[in-house]
């Protein structure tokens, strides 16, 4: 990436899609997948040998449609109410941390609504 934007003067941009772009994304991606694996393998087992998985990652598996359809319905409401290309970089984090507030809070609020639910 750092070859193609500064050596070669080919701008990051996401439209295009260009070759800069691909190889942001891919560095970018395989970082954090490189970070979630280091944060799992620190977790100390269970009892019986498993590994504890973190409630919010749980209810995301198991209420993957509902948790995507919210999540696509709120971006389309972000789209339609702000200004996001003429938006300050401060703005723009209000809006993403409270975007992935509400995503996360929807996925534990149908988690703790259906586990309610349950007959034992």
């Amino acid at each position: 990436h750092l070859c193609l934007t500064m050596g070669f003067q080919i701008p990051t941009s996401r439209r295009s899609t260009n070759a800069s772009f691909l190889l942001w994304s891919l560095a970018h991606n395989t970082s954090l997948l490189y970070l979630i694996h280091e944060v799992v393998a620190r977790v100390p087992p269970l009892e019986n040998g498993g590994k504890p998985t973190p409630p919010l990652l749980n209810s995301v598996n198991r209420y993957g449609l509902a948790v995507f359809l919210f999540s696509n319905i709120l971006t389309g409401l972000v789209n339609l109410t702000v200004d996001t290309l003429h938006s300050s970089s401060g703005k723009a984090m209000v809006v993403l941390s409270l975007y992935l507030a509400l995503v996360c809070g929807v996925a534990l609020l149908l988690e703790s609504f259906f586990n309610k639910r349950k007959v034992d």
